[in-house]
C-alpha cells in the first residue's frame, strides 16, 4: 500500500472521528480494484467546506461552488468534496445548481459510469449501488440509469466513454453505445477546447486504435466531419498506430482542408500538423531523400512516413529512411565541421547577411556527399567560391 493511500487513509478516520462519513471516490477506486497505480485519490464527504477547512490546518479551498478543499500532506495533495447533488444540466455541460448532501448515494448517483461510481472506506470495503464491480469483470463502459439522460446532462461523456475505452480496452455496454449513437449530435455544443483535451487522452491510451474503430461506428464522423475520410479509412485497419497529430494530419490530407482556424490547436501541435501534411504531399508518391530527412529530422519523417503507410501499406520507407539517417555525416547545422565564425574570419564577405545562404550551400553539398565534413576541404570550397566574384557579399 503506498504512503499517499495511507495518508488519505489518515483524513478519512480524522473526518470519522468527528462525526463525518467519508470515502474515497471515482478513479482512484477503479484503479484500484483494477490493481492499477492511480496519480489522483479523490475523497468525498458529508462535512461541509468551511467544516473541511476546519479540521486540516494544511488546506485551502479550490473549488467553493463545487464543494472541494485540497488538502495537503507530506505524500499528497487530496481533494476532498462534499457530497452532492445537482440541479438539472442547462446548457449540455453544467448543472442548473449544486446542492451539498449528507448521502454518498445521492453524490455517486449523479457520476457519468458505473466503474467510476463506486466508493470506499478505510478498510478497503467497496460501497457498490450500481454494479460498478461487475462491470470492471466483464469489461463494460455502462452509463449509471438512462445513458439518454446522462449525455443530455453533459454531452463530453460521450467522449469520455471513448477515453475509457482507450485506456481499459473495455467495450461500450449496448444500450449506452445506442445512446450514443443517438445522441452523438449534442457534442456540436461543446467548446472545441475541451474536445480535443478528450481526443488527446484518447490517443494516448494503450486501445486507441479499438476505440477509433468504435468512434466511427459511433458516427463521431457525423459531427466532426473533418475527421470522417481518416475514421473511415483507420475503420477497415487492425494493424496501425497513429497518434494525436498524426491523426489530424492524416484527416488534413484525405479532406483537403485547413485545421487552423476550426480547430484550436497549440502552436506547436499546428506546426507539426502542418508539416506532417507537406511531408505526405511530397512523399506520397516519391521517396524520401538526404534533403528531406535532415530538414524535418529523423522523428517527423518516420511520423509522416507511418501516415503513409496508413494511406497505402505498400508505401513504407521507415527502414530506408532509417538508412538515410544513419548515413548522413551530419544531422544538424552545429554539426559542420566549418562554422559561420569561420567564414566570417575568411574576411572575404563585405556582407555578413549571405552567410546563411552559404551555410545552406555547405550543408547541400556535405549532405549530397559532394563534399566531406572536413575543416580544411570544405575552408577552401567556401575560399574559392567566395573568391570567384560570383558571390553576393563578396568583398
Amino acid at each position: 500500500m503506498s504512503n499517499a493511500v495511507e495518508s488519505g487513509k489518515k483524513i478519512l478516520l480524522h473526518l470519522k472521528a468527528n462525526g463525518y462519513d467519508a470515502y474515497f471516490v471515482g478513479g482512484f477506486v477503479r484503479d484500484f480494484l483494477l490493481g492499477v497505480k492511480s496519480s489522483d485519490i479523490d475523497i468525498a464527504t458529508s462535512a461541509l467546506p468551511e467544516e473541511v477547512l476546519n479540521l486540516f490546518p494544511k488546506s485551502k479551498a479550490t473549488g467553493e461552488k463545487y464543494g472541494t478543499v485540497s488538502v495537503m500532506t507530506d505524500e499528497a495533495v487530496f481533494e476532498v468534496t462534499t457530497f452532492r447533488n445537482e440541479g438539472e444540466y442547462i446548457d449540455g455541460r453544467h448543472p442548473s445548481y449544486v446542492a451539498f448532501t449528507k448521502f454518498i448515494r445521492d453524490d455517486l448517483k449523479r457520476r457519468d459510469f458505473s466503474i467510476n461510481a463506486m466508493a470506499m472506506d478505510e478498510n478497503m470495503k467497496i460501497l457498490d449501488q450500481f454494479h460498478g464491480k461487475s462491470d470492471l469483470y466483464h469489461k463494460k463502459i455502462r452509463a449509471i440509469g438512462n445513458p439518454d439522460v446522462r449525455f443530455k446532462e453533459d454531452a463530453l461523456r460521450i467522449l469520455r466513454a471513448f477515453r475509457f475505452v482507450s485506456k481499459l480496452g473495455f467495450d461500450i455496454e449496448t444500450l449506452t453505445f445506442e445512446s450514443i449513437y443517438n445522441n452523438v449530435h449534442l457534442l456540436n455544443d461543446i467548446v472545441n477546447e475541451r474536445i480535443l483535451q478528450e481526443l488527446k487522452q484518447t490517443f494516448e491510451g494503450q486501445f486507441a486504435l479499438k476505440t477509433l474503430h468504435l468512434m466511427y461506428q459511433g458516427r463521431i464522423g457525423q459531427v466532426f466531419k473533418e475527421l470522417e475520410p481518416a475514421l473511415e479509412m483507420i475503420s477497415r485497419r487492425n494493424d496501425v498506430q497513429i497518434s494525436f497529430c498524426e491523426f489530424f494530419a492524416l484527416s488534413s490530407f484525405l479532406g483537403r482542408f485547413e485545421f487552423s482556424n476550426a480547430w484550436r490547436f497549440s502552436n506547436r501541435e499546428l506546426s507539426l500538423i502542418e508539416r506532417l501534411h507537406d511531408l505526405v504531399i511530397a512523399t506520397q508518391n516519391d521517396v524520401f531523400n538526404e534533403l528531406i530527412v535532415y530538414a524535418n529530422g529523423l522523428e517527423i519523417c518516420l511520423l509522416a512516413n507511418n501516415i503513409n503507410r496508413i494511406i497505402n501499406p505498400k508505401n513504407d520507407q521507415e527502414t530506408f529512411i532509417q538508412e538515410l539517417y544513419q548515413k548522413m555525416p551530419i544531422h544538424k547545422t552545429c554539426d559542420l565541421a566549418f562554422k559561420g565564425q569561420d567564414i566570417l574570419d575568411l574576411k572575404l564577405l563585405s556582407d555578413a547577411r549571405v552567410i546563411g545562404d552559404i551555410i545552406d550551400d555547405i550543408i547541400f553539398q556535405v549532405i549530397t556527399l559532394k563534399l566531406d565534413n572536413d575543416y580544411h576541404k570544405i575552408k577552401k570550397y567556401v575560399t574559392e567560391k567566395l573568391s570567384s566574384k560570383d558571390n553576393l557579399g563578396v568583398r
